[in-house]
Formats: C-alpha cells, structure tokens, sequence
C-alpha cells in the first residue's frame, strides 16, 4: 500500500523532530479509526515550531455515490403490498426514516428488517431508486473530525481553503498573516518527504507502552507533553 500520511517540518533543524513524528502516528491513527483510507488520496502535514503553525492539506478521493434502496434492501412486490427487505443494517436508521416520510402511518413492520408497503402507493422500481442516505456528506464531516484531531488544541486561529479536491487549513496560536500562506502553499508544491521507516519504529514502540495517544485526544500538544 502506498504512503499516503506525510509530515514535513518548515524547519530544516527540526526535521524529524519529535512533534514531527507524533504527528504522523496521531494522523495515521486517526485516519485508521475513522476508516478514512479509502476517502483520501493523501494527507500531508507542515509544522512550524517556532511561529508555532500547522498546516494539513487534504487530497479527497473521488467522491462517493448516494445509496438507493436497491443498495441496501431486497423489493419483491407481493399481493399485500411491497415487501422492503433490509440487507445492510449500516442504512437502517437512513431507510427507515426515508419510508416513514414517503409513506408515514400505512407501513406495516413484519420484523426490524421488513416492512411492507401498501400496494399502489409507489410503484416497485421507483421505490428501488429512492435515495436513503448520502455516504459523501458523512465522509465530509468524518474527514473534518480527523483534521480537528492532528491540530492541536489551542489552535484557534485558522485559515480555510478548498480548491477543487484539496482542502487546506492552516492553524495557529497567532494571527496568520499572507506570508505563512504563501510559505506553506510553496513547501506543498514541491514532492512530499517521506520520514524514514526507522525514524519511526521508536517512536510507535514508545507511544504502544506509554500510551500516548489518549493525552493527544485530551488535547496535548505534540511539542508540549
């Protein structure tokens, strides 16, 4: 599998610092927890120490299609009515709220996964197409929530850009003045550097036995435990 998490430090003297480094694992862990390595195509990560500045630039995969019912229930029309037959229990909140607008107190509940609909309410394959749920809006708000976690708390003073399929946020404790900017968008135009693997492998042995990651979740800062 391909790297896609990469964190860079602004600082050649702090190259692979242990901020550094924290942040890649703090990254890597958030991106595996909220099953998120599908829906981007690279997450890149520059630090800055020294005014102190966060930068995470996000490249989003193709974005995904809305379920159907058809995607997640099984429609046989019956003399009684159209039997909705869930298949995914993941869209079960989705559909039953999407059948219950369409057609309110006239379902029959046979069981949590079946339900009937009155015949001649809807016809079968209009029903089929109906849209349950829409997988890219919950993925936007799941890629928010593990941006939020790579930047550390305190970081309150931020700038937004999307372009495109990149969204970029910059984050300090400081007024971000254009200067940061251009920096940061001129260091993300240039390859990604990889930290190497065993620059790594004492720093994920340290953080398994101590722990680590639940004070990242509390709000610790990587340059600051």
């Amino acid at each position: 599998m391909s790297e896609k998490v990469f964190v860079e430090s602004l600082d050649p003297s702090y190259q692979y610092g242990y901020g550094v480094l924290m942040l890649k694992v703090i990254a890597e862990h958030a991106l595996s927890e909220l099953s998120l390595g599908g829906a981007l195509e690279e997450l890149r990560i520059l630090v800055d120490m020294r005014k102190p500045l966060v930068a995470v630039r996000a490249l989003l995969g193709p974005p995904l299609p809305p379920i159907r019912v058809m995607d997640c229930a099984r429609v046989q029309e019956a003399a009684d009515g159209i039997h909705v037959v869930l298949l995914d229990e993941g869209q079960a909140p989705f559909l039953a709220k999407l059948l219950r607008e369409k057609f309110g107190g006239s379902l029959e509940q046979l069981d949590r996964w079946e339900v009937v609909v009155p015949a001649g309410a809807m016809p079968a394959k209009e029903l089929e197409r109906l849209v349950v749920s829409h997988p890219q809006e919950r993925m936007g708000e799941r890629i928010m929530d593990a941006l939020e976690r790579v930047i550390p708390v305190g970081f309150r003073v931020r700038y937004a850009e999307r372009e495109g399929n990149s969204l970029l946020i910059l984050a300090s404790e400081n007024p971000i003045p254009d200067g940061w900017v251009e920096e940061v968008k001129e260091a993300l135009r240039k390859p990604p550097s990889p930290i190497p693997p065993e620059k790594m492998e004492g720093i994920r042995r340290k953080v398994e036995a101590a722990e680590i990651l639940p004070k990242f979740k509390e709000g610790a800062m990587p340059w600051r435990l």
